[in-house]
């Protein structure tokens, strides 16, 4: 689902932030002042003269009540969703994506130990590791209210979104995700081995959650903070795809920028926290002038064992270490706006966020030479931009194919006029905010960029 190998290139300048700073076990995180979410005005940066407010949220979007525990690799918890299809449906459909192939190769488990639709206790079936399919029928416009209890068992070093280290435990896509896409149906595609390239989600409105963990550790989490105890931590928010937790005992750093930003670094990683936090801050302020308003309350980032690269939720990053030295930390934010705002399938069509994210970092990082020549790119993948997961599986050169290839080609249509090409960016992110894109919505609203991503294969027919 989500993927960083970014190219190696210099740091980026930091600001003069003064963040602050808090050292060793932190059980409470001073609360960031939130920021207004979309769909609100953005302000008019120089040579982006229209497309200003957002398409507005769903409302009818699920709306998701959860409540965890994590002790350790062990995690258990319910969730609540208030579901209603448009389109009528014979079954509700979940991926489990903790029991995806690699997890389970080191050890991460996960099972649904109740279910209950409308309050009744219902039977549900598990045709694949990860899909859990409950019986229920209903016309499009019936709102549902299904009901899951679930266990987690974290995997030790399997360089993913679920891991356990020490004190360290964290889990993104780690509750049952309900697999609906509007105008669409139900997503099953297979799981794949790639790194973290796996889950697609329309948006819920994440209405609380709860994490409860031991006391003398502090917890990063999608969503606002409603309230904090010394053992747990309560969030919400309008508008997100996923959620993503982080428990340890990190060093942390707050900076109140343009949005507010908490970064925490797992003990014994050598990241300063507070560097992290300004150039994050940095980062936003182009990302904002070119694509429009943060999408999220704030943003949390957390510093982890175990992971290569850095792996994108809804206002929330889990990331390595030392990637604030490359192009990593530019590329997940990117993904705020491609993937977070605008949405994707990402089994389908991968190159729809991990294009345009790493289109953004290059053009925040000043590197679009480094993607823009064809000859450098393996002759394996030219033409195949477009292709989904199921094509990539198993075969080399995902990321030159999908990642640099799909950059290049938006980079070289920029260059021909980008003002106008800025402008019809900004448009395609205002009028597919908050839904599940595809490639017929680009060529709609991005036209100087379809000859070039035909060319690349990202565009085809």
């Amino acid at each position: 689902m989500r993927r960083a190998l970014a190219l190696v290139l210099l740091a980026a300048a930091c600001t003069s932030t003064s963040p602050r700073t808090a050292a060793g076990p932190t059980p409470t995180v001073p609360t960031p002042t939130p920021t207004v979410t979309s769909p609100v005005a953005s302000p008019r940066a120089t040579g982006f003269p229209s497309c200003t407010t957002y398409r507005a949220a769903d409302p009818r979007r699920p709306v998701l009540t959860a409540d965890v525990t994590v002790r350790g690799r062990k995690v258990a918890g319910t969730e609540r969703i208030v579901f209603t299809p448009d389109l009528a449906v014979g079954q509700l459909v979940f991926r489990l994506w903790a029991a995806a192939p690699v997890p389970s190769r080191y050890g991460g488990r996960q099972a649904v130990t109740s279910v209950e639709v409308n309050g009744a206790p219902r039977a549900s079936t598990r045709p694949s590791p990860t899909v859990l399919r409950i019986p229920w029928s209903g016309p499009a416009g019936t709102p549902v209210t299904i009901e899951l209890g679930f266990t987690l068992t974290l995997p030790v070093g399997a360089d993913e979104r679920w891991g356990n280290r020490g004190s360290t435990s964290w889990f993104a896509s780690g509750m049952p995700l309900l697999a609906w896409e509007s105008g669409h149906g139900w997503d099953v595609e297979p799981a794949t081995t790639q790194f973290a390239e796996a889950s697609t989600s329309e948006e819920m409105r994440l209405d609380r959650l709860t994490v409860h963990h031991a006391a003398g550790l502090t917890v990063l989490a999608t969503g606002g903070t409603m309230s904090r105890t010394a053992t747990t931590l309560v969030t919400s928010a309008p508008s997100v795809r996923d959620v993503a937790v982080a428990v340890g005992r990190f060093r942390i750093a707050l900076v109140n920028g343009p949005v507010p930003v908490t970064v925490g670094v797992t003990p014994g990683l050598a990241d300063d926290p507070a560097e992290i936090a300004r150039e994050t801050a940095a980062y936003l302020r182009g990302h904002i002038a070119r694509f429009g308003p943060f999408p999220y309350q704030h943003v949390v980032i957390a510093v982890l064992p175990d992971i290569s690269g850095g792996i994108e939720y809804p206002g929330a990053i889990l990331l390595s270490t030392r990637q604030d030295k490359d192009a990593t930390l530019s590329h997940e934010l990117g993904h705020q706006w491609f993937y977070g705002l605008v949405g994707d399938d990402q089994a389908r069509d991968p190159w729809l966020d991990e294009a345009f994210a790493t289109y953004s970092e290059a053009l925040e990082r000043g590197t679009a030479s480094s993607y823009t020549s064809v000859l450098r790119l393996p002759r394996s993948v030219r033409g195949k931009t477009g292709l989904p997961m199921t094509y990539w599986e198993g075969r080399p050169g995902y990321y030159q194919g999908v990642y640099v290839q799909g950059a290049g080609a938006l980079l070289r249509a920029r260059a021909r006029d980008p003002r106008r090409f800025d402008a019809q960016l900004r448009c395609y992110i205002a009028h597919n905010a908050h839904r599940i894109a595809t490639p017929a919505d680009v060529a709609r609203d991005l036209p100087l960029a379809v000859a070039e991503l035909r060319r690349v294969g990202a565009l085809r027919g």
